[in-house]
């Protein structure tokens, strides 16, 4: 098991950010102080989910509207689920398991 460091200062002033540490892409969205990181791919046609939008606990695709839980990446509105990562805070960085 693989863990990637993400310091907070990586991520923009809306708490997002992209890591690409094994040729994935890995979207880290920090919401209300808890980290969550999905494949940056939308299970539907591949488009960025780092660009979506957050409302509570729902992410919500920018393209064509699937909705995702942040934190199962449990589809809520569409056919199949995002690939999540566990993400943890540490100090002043976001440590994201690779499996």
């Amino acid at each position: 098991m693989e863990w990637v460091h993400v310091p907070l200062a990586d991520l923009d002033e809306d708490g997002r950010g992209v890591i690409d540490p094994d040729g994935h892409e890995i979207a880290i969205f920090l919401v209300d102080g808890k980290p969550h990181a999905f494949a940056n791919s939308c299970p539907h046609e591949g488009n960025p989910l780092v660009e979506g939008e957050l409302l509570g606990t729902t992410l919500t695709c920018a393209y064509h509207n699937w909705k995702f839980d942040l934190e199962t990446g449990a589809c809520l509105f569409g056919e199949e689920a995002a690939r999540v990562y566990p993400a943890e805070l540490s100090g002043d960085e976001i440590r994201i398991r690779l499996a």
